[in-house]
């Protein structure tokens, strides 16, 4: 059986599905290919958070030394790992340019630019009737000393320096517990940012699965794209189950496993999993009313209306999805001295509880949006690291305007797929 279509969309996460709403909003007929299920990859385990307040690059100037050092720490929140795969070592040689101050910077200025309609996207998808758990409280990065908040007020300003116009201000403990009073007597002082929020992220993917499908986009789950290859003027798509599918353009927003896809194509992207850990609880006690970052641990928080999550952890290179139940221990004792009373109810977490994922992670900390040079009609949308939920809404428009226009704009042209890391 085969099928035309003119743009398909090949994954069903957040960044996927947000560039399918922005395509079908310029009247461009679209369709939605997910492997799994829709929401059920990177997207699913995260925080939620919405933070042009966080948005800076990872690849930042002594990343790389912190890394390497915490390589040998069954503990560490960023872990780079040595290993002689001659991919990662292409990769991690890039991400060592990338952390130099002058790439830091120019990569700040193009996530400053990116985010500018991300808030008022997430606002637009509301007044749309795009139903999803949303919070807007602002984020609070809470320490056990001074110490632990400078690199926090070091890498702000640097947004500051590049237009970002949200607000911070500085809390000390009584101030801190005053705003949340969730928080325990080891916090010893925070920063409060004005603009961000946060989302539940399942809800998230759902409720635009739900509106696309109300207006019509067809969205198949279970639907894994073995090969691409050029026909006819466009791409003739070839599913696992052997059925074949057209369609004239097509954007690939499948995350870690968009190289694995476009390898047999002989594009070579800079593009590693790099692992990270959640687990949700029930809790009982006072649970925090505002999205927390632990900021010695390098944990998040996010009170869902459901439970808490509590995430962490980029571990570079990665290829398994397995649970590992010592890092979701250390991921609750972590978070236990900075709050109050709030703890996991009796019996959490149960055996087996936790998830573990990919975030798709490049070496300056981009993402890769736009069209494949030699490649007429195939799109990236990917390469968003931890910033996914933040970035969806603004590369769906990026990748809509550029399929509308045929053009990309020289605002966008740090995130060329093929750009020189």
């Amino acid at each position: 059986m085969s099928s035309d279509s003119d743009v398909a969309v090949l994954g069903g996460g957040v960044v996927g599905l947000a560039c399918a709403h922005a395509i079908e909003g310029r009247g461009i007929p679209v369709r939605v290919l997910e492997a799994g299920i829709v929401g059920g990859g990177a997207s699913q385990g995260n925080t939620g958070w919405v933070v042009p307040s966080l948005s800076m690059p990872l690849a930042a100037p002594g990343m790389l030394a912190t890394g390497l050092r915490s390589a040998l720490d069954p503990h560490g929140a960023l872990v780079i790992r040595p290993t002689l795969d001659a991919s990662w070592l292409r990769w991690l040689w890039q991400f060592r340019r990338s952390c130099s101050r002058e790439r830091f910077r120019a990569g700040v200025l193009a996530l400053v630019a990116l985010n500018r309609t991300t808030l008022a996207q997430f606002d637009a998808y509301e007044r749309e009737g795009v139903e999803f758990e949303s919070h807007s409280t602002g984020m609070l990065i809470v320490a056990r000393s001074e110490g632990g908040l400078r690199w926090f007020g070091d890498l702000f300003a640097e947004l500051v320096r590049a237009g970002f116009e949200g607000t911070m201000s500085a809390l000390d403990a009584d101030r801190a517990r005053e705003l949340e009073p969730a928080l325990g007597d080891a916090v010893r002082c925070a920063l409060h940012t004005s603009v961000d929020r946060y989302v539940q992220p399942q809800s998230l993917t759902a409720g635009l699965a739900r509106a696309l499908r109300a207006r019509g986009v067809e969205i198949r789950e279970g639907a894994r794209v073995a090969a691409l290859a050029p026909e006819g003027g466009g791409w003739r798509l070839a599913l696992a189950d052997g059925e074949p599918l057209h369609a004239g353009r097509v954007v690939v927003a499948a995350g870690a496993a968009t190289s694995t896809l476009l390898a047999p194509l002989g594009v070579r992207l800079p593009l590693m999993g790099a692992k990270g850990y959640s687990v949700d609880l029930r809790g009982e006690g006072e649970a925090p009313r505002i999205a927390l970052y632990l900021s010695e641990p390098k944990l998040g928080l996010s009170a869902f209306a459901d439970g808490v999550r509590v995430a962490g952890v980029f571990e570079l290179p990665a290829r398994s999805t397995a649970v590992s139940p010592a890092r979701i221990t250390r991921l609750i004792e972590d978070t236990m001295p900075y709050l109050r009373s709030w703890r996991p109810a009796p019996g959490e977490p149960r055996a087996g509880a936790g998830w573990a994922g990919l975030r798709p992670a490049t070496p300056d900390s981009l993402p890769l949006l736009g069209p494949l040079r030699g490649a007429p009609g195939l799109y990236l949308a990917t390469g968003h690291g931890m910033l996914g939920v933040t970035l969806a809404p603004a590369s769906g428009l990026a990748i809509a305007e550029m399929l509308a226009s045929g053009t990309v704009s020289r605002e966008l042209e740090p995130f060329r797929p093929q750009r020189r890391p």
